[in-house]
């Protein structure tokens, strides 16, 4: 045997490592070393059992979990060998595998992947034709219906023929339609990549991949939805050697159809499967395992229980904090933060603000802004979902597939082609009784003045110059590099002054960066063989989810959701908002499997932390322009006052407790390094209209753009003089905002 395979690993993970044969279900607790596990285990199949690299397959749930297996397996095997083996997340995958087999189950030889953006584009136009009322037909709740049908294997005839209520009825109506538009333009949603797979899966292509993998490994097994569940079934009964790694104390995305199920009813659905329990720590400190283990043993429902241990005992005590409202929790915060960084103790970067839901972010941002404490909002404007990368990408899918309803929508609007709304309904009226294609329906405009006769004069002239324009750049990005087909639309669509026209010259320049940006993504392709660079570009984009692009390396504070966490790991974590209400969320009490995977959140949250652990709530939350008293979260009762320090702050949980200032904040440094603060009471609002010059006490002078009420509270947008400040978005009761100047 190798000996440097094995070096290193404790008893469990080398009992796991060397498990070969069957079906294995390795336990791995937070920081026990899963993906340590993994990689190991496919080094000594090809290092020690002659396995050939080809033969096996990992699968991964994200994008970075994806490539830091492969670059572990380069260090274990040489880049070569590693390159060899199949790793990636179940949709780059089903991606690959429809890719090449796609055919055989109906799907066009070159395909397009929907992203959110593009699907609510496609259900805004569905509810428009069935003319169906915006409550409940909203785009979201539409896609989340089909989603949530798609991911239990549900099929539109499936589903209509459930359809009891006028209102499913309606749905139904949508998901077919939404099927067909999705057909007629070539193109899948996220959930089809899964759903298509399993369709190929049924056919005699699955001989194929049975004959492929003889050696199955899956990551985050406990995350698994229906469809995921039903492809590693499908795989492993070929090879019959799968090894999964979860655990069902981090299940917590049941929201999105995962199903905890599947990874405790792994001994059932693998008769003799061997169960291997990680549960050696790597990442924290006993003190906050104690935490962690003591919150996850109240929970009734478990199946699997594993003791978390430290690699060392002891370590820094996790405190408990209650504050007046959440603008006084997030101020102490960063005070915490301005310790540890002033002190030595770490760098911006080893801190994460952690909460459960994006709405908790705006206070820390705030708070963050005044003390000009670097950080990055993990969930913000992504920069994939840039209005003028989302247009550049559309005519880019354009270029790969004309049929692509959605994409060529977008290029309608932006450069503004002057297709009004009234001439698009016409040209949708006409695709939708011939069913077919926009891109069919300009053709025969061009083609036959009979097509589209409402169509008329100016608006027809418009539209055929548009319908041109494409043709066009069809012709010119013909088995041409991905960076001639990127410059023949800059030049055809005069993209860079359009942007200048439309957002102004400063801000169409900053815009037009981005863009630039992009193409020196699409540079990085041109290895490819020419007639895969576009494919590829605009399947990987959509594949990308927003922690992928985390840049651990940059010194900035994180704020994130207790979602968005799991999978990472900070020194020093502050875990917001515990209050009822949000943790659990609100939405969740009448459920109890809900509220226990509420309870795993949680859970997840506390185990990111490497060194030191604060958890808050607040006392009182703004809420639609009023202060309410809240509860602190019910999980707060199953963990011991003896495992915090500092609980003397009035009652913990259970009953509502008024805002009273609060103490010198004694943790993580000497007590001297920060004062009390008080209740923060935010001043009268004062009336702000469009054209309004204000100044702000940090960023000085500005001018409002726009102005509307939320929740009984002013949110207004200023640009402000300094061009390094920008355009921000503010709560006019908080932001302290003096007009100087009205517009009246």
């Amino acid at each position: 045997m190798t000996n440097h395979i094995v070096a290193g690993l404790n008893e469990s993970q080398r009992r796991a490592v060397e498990a070969i044969d069957g079906p294995v279900l390795a336990l791995a607790g937070p920081g026990s070393g899963k993906t340590r596990v993994l990689t190991h285990r496919i080094a000594n199949l090809v290092g020690n059992h002659d396995v050939v690299p080809e033969r096996i397959l990992a699968v991964t749930f994200t994008n970075k979990a994806a490539r830091e297996m492969r670059t572990r397996m380069r260090d274990l095997l040489g880049a070569t060998v590693a390159e060899r083996i199949d790793i990636g997340t179940f949709h780059s995958l089903a991606a690959r595998w429809l890719r090449r087999d796609g055919t055989k189950i109906g799907l066009p030889a070159s395909w397009l992947i929907y992203d959110d953006d593009d699907q609510q584009r496609l259900i805004r136009r569905i509810t428009k034709e069935l003319k169906l009322p915006e409550k409940p037909f909203t785009p979201r709740n539409v896609l989340a219906v089909i989603s949530n049908a798609k991911n239990e294997l549900i099929d539109v005839a499936t589903y209509t023929a459930s359809a009891r209520s006028p209102e499913v009825r309606m749905y139904a109506l949508c998901y077919a339609r939404y099927e067909e538009l999705l057909r007629i333009a070539g193109a899948v949603d996220f959930d089809d990549l899964l759903l298509r797979t399993i369709d190929l899966f049924r056919t005699e292509a699955l001989a194929f991949y049975h004959s492929r993998y003889r050696y199955i490994l899956v990551d985050e097994y406990q995350d698994t939805n229906r469809a995921q569940y039903e492809m590693v079934k499908a795989l492993a009964k070929g090879a019959g050697n799968i090894f999964v790694v979860g655990d069902d104390d981090q299940s917590i995305y049941g929201w999105r159809g995962a199903d905890v199920r599947n990874i405790r009813r792994f001994d059932a659905d693998f008769p003799g499967a061997q169960v291997i329990i990680l549960a050696e720590n790597y990442r924290s400190s006993q003190m906050i395992l104690d935490v962690a283990q003591s919150l996850i043993d109240a929970s009734p429902r478990r199946v699997f229980r594993k003791e978390l241990t430290a690699q060392t005992s002891g370590g820094e005590a996790v405190t408990w904090r209650e504050y007046s409202d959440q603008n006084d929790e997030a101020q102490r915060v960063c005070d915490a933060i301005e310790h540890i960084v002033v002190s030595g103790s770490g760098r911006f970067s080893d801190c994460a603000i952690m909460y459960r839901t994006n709405a908790q972010s705006r206070a820390f941002e705030e708070a963050l802004a005044r003390r000009r404490i670097p950080y990055v909002l993990v969930g913000g404007m992504r920069f994939y979902e840039r209005r003028e990368i989302k247009d550049m990408l559309a005519w880019l899918r354009l270029m790969a597939d004309p049929h692509d309803d959605v994409s060529l929508m977008r290029a309608l609007d932006f450069p503004s082609s002057g297709v009004g709304a009234a001439s698009q309904d016409h040209v949708n009226s006409w695709v939708a009784t011939n069913r077919c294609s926009w891109y069919t329906g300009l053709t025969q405009c061009v083609n036959d003045p009979q097509a589209i006769p409402m169509l008329k004069g100016a608006p027809r002239q418009r539209l055929v110059q548009f319908a041109l324009k494409l043709q066009r750049l069809l012709n010119q990005t013909n088995l041409v590099s991905l960076l001639d087909v990127f410059d023949a639309i800059l030049i055809e669509t005069l993209f860079s002054a359009a942007l200048n026209e439309e957002y102004g010259e400063t801000d169409g320049e900053s815009r037009m960066e981005n863009v630039t940006e992009l193409r020196r993504v699409a540079g990085e392709y041109l290895l490819l063989p020419i007639n895969e660079q576009l494919s590829r570009f605009l399947e990987e984009i959509a594949l990308v989810s927003d922690v992928d692009r985390l840049n651990t390396s940059d010194n900035h504070v994180v704020c994130i959701t207790m979602h968005q966490a799991k999978g990472l790991e900070y020194d020093n974590v502050f875990l917001v908002g515990l209050e009822d209400d949000l943790l659990p969320h609100v939405r969740t009490h009448q459920d109890p499997a809900q509220v226990e995977e509420e309870r795993r959140i949680l859970y997840v949250g506390i185990t990111r932390a490497r060194k030191r652990l604060a958890m808050s709530r607040a006392n009182r939350r703004l809420n639609r322009g009023q202060y309410m008293n809240t509860i602190g979260s019910r999980f707060l009762k199953d963990i011991p006052s003896k495992l915090l320090s500092n609980t003397a702050m009035g009652s913990r949980v259970g009953a509502r407790t008024m805002a009273t200032p609060n103490p010198t904040y004694q943790g993580w440094g000497t007590a001297a390094a920060f004062q009390a603060n008080k209740a923060v009471t935010p001043p009268p609002p004062i009336v702000l209209e469009v054209g309004d010059v204000v100044r702000h006490q940090r960023f000085g002078e500005g001018v409002v753009l726009a102005a509307k009420v939320v929740d009984d509270d002013l949110e207004v947008v200023v640009k402000f003089s300094d061009d390094a400040v920008g355009e921000k978005r503010l709560i006019a009761s908080f932001a302290r905002l003096e007009r100087i100047h009205t517009n009246n």
